[in-house]
């Protein structure tokens, strides 16, 4: 067997581990140390290539954990690809993940954000954006804008209160 196939085989593993339910906490703290840094960076850019179907969001939630220098780009892709995804949970994992890599182009996507339609999403881009609202007047006034739209919607608990402790209302 070639070395692109070991790797192709053990990338393949990689994703059912980060895929399952059962996740150990020591191997998301240790950054999977079994699999090297070629293996995490093939799964990644693997990720990159899928249109469809578009991986889960718990999936997405642990790819942060695999980062390396080398597929910071891919992941960034990943997570901008299922901004758009129709699960939730994708789209949620998606907004952090790009604020765990400080994508420069964070702020955009969380306020692209605003629109969706999801409690959960709409968590992830408030709490990426309220920061930044303390010393930007347009965005204060998105933020409660969006406060005044959903406050009697009770799907939209969470962001609603997200919104009062900060005073954006």
């Amino acid at each position: 067997m070639s070395e692109a196939q070991q790797i192709s085989q053990a990338a393949a593993k990689l994703r059912a581990e980060l895929d399952s339910y059962h996740v150990s906490l020591l191997a998301l703290e240790s950054g999977f140390k079994g699999y090297s840094d070629a293996v995490k960076n093939e799964l990644v850019e693997s990720l990159a290539r899928v249109k469809e179907p578009l991986p889960p969001g718990k999936l997405l939630a642990r790819l942060p954990f695999i980062r390396t220098t080398q597929n910071e780009a891919s992941m960034q892709t990943v997570f901008i690809n299922n901004l758009r995804s129709p699960h939730t949970d994708a789209r949620t994992s998606s907004l952090y993940g790009l604020q765990q890599l400080n994508h420069p182009r964070l702020a955009d996507f969380a306020e692209q954000a605003l629109n969706d339609d999801s409690d959960d999403v709409l968590v992830a881009a408030c709490s990426i954006l309220i920061p930044k609202a303390n010393q930007d007047a347009r965005l204060r006034s998105r933020l409660q804008l969006l406060y005044s739209q959903k406050k009697d919607k009770p799907e939209f608990y969470t962001t609603i209160e997200l919104l009062k402790a900060h005073r954006m209302y």
